[in-house]
């Protein structure tokens, strides 16, 4: 574990979470809820994650929305990663 590792992660989490918020702001959404769910699920570790974010939040009606960003989420995340390096590699 380095201090790279470490910066990334929360910088990943502090987009996530505010990618979501103002995304779900606009959109009409409460904030708070759509930077839980979209935000914080999508970036988690699957179903337990799931849990252990909701549970900590105490916004466990939440689930159905959070199964979904985590299998979205997750499934987007994963295109983008196979895609990045073809394009770093590339010189953008």
């Amino acid at each position: 574990m380095s201090v790279i590792y470490v910066l990334l992660t929360l910088m990943t989490l502090l987009g996530a979470i505010l990618g979501a918020w103002f995304m779900g702001k606009a959109l009409g959404f409460f904030p708070v809820e759509s930077a839980i769910t979209a935000g914080l699920c999508m970036a988690n570790m699957g179903g337990s994650g799931d849990i252990a974010t909701l549970g900590a939040a105490d916004r466990m009606e939440l689930m159905p929305f959070a199964q979904i960003s985590s299998r979205i989420g997750g499934a987007i995340i994963i295109l983008i990663a196979s895609f990045l390096p073809l394009l770093i590699g590339k010189g953008l």
